[in-house]
């Protein structure tokens, strides 16, 4: 698989992270929910579905990825699709299990990224950035769950 132009890897990448707004928030409201402009319950519904609606995206970069070709046999289509049904099963479980489980989806997505990149099926830049991402996301739904137990 070629490797992603310069250009193109700084732009996703600004746009990777700036995707991790919403579970900073997260952490900022779980640890002082006075700071919150929504009701707690919704807020946490909120944080989750967001959550499971990023491991749905993944999957469908997953997806793309083995429609050009790249990344492994046919069984990442429908390893994909226990990873985005994983997702949706945060939104029926209580908040800290919901975040558990995003923790162990995140962390097994960018493992699964790694993977690809070292046997060379997935862009260098791509892994490089999604590692990055990865661990910042899985870091602060880390320290969501643990402020969720402590406050």
């Amino acid at each position: 698989m070629a490797e992603a132009p310069p250009v193109w890897t700084r732009i996703i990448t600004v746009a990777a992270a700036a995707g991790l707004a919403p579970f900073i928030a997260g952490l900022v409201f779980t640890v002082n929910p006075s700071l919150q402009p929504l009701d707690q319950v919704v807020f946490e519904r909120a944080l989750l579905g967001y959550g499971a609606v990023i491991l749905g995206f993944l999957s469908g970069v997953r997806w793309g990825m083995r429609m050009q070709g790249g990344f492994g046999s046919d069984i990442i289509y429908l390893a994909a699709i226990v990873v985005s049904g994983g997702g949706f099963l945060t939104l029926l479980l209580p908040f800290p299990l919901g975040i558990a489980l995003l923790i162990v989806g995140f962390g097994a997505q960018g493992a699964w990224d790694v993977w690809g990149g070292f046997r060379g099926s997935v862009p260098r830049a791509y892994v490089r950035m999604r590692s990055v991402i990865t661990w910042m996301t899985c870091a602060v739904l880390i320290a969501t769950l643990v402020a969720a137990a402590i406050v």
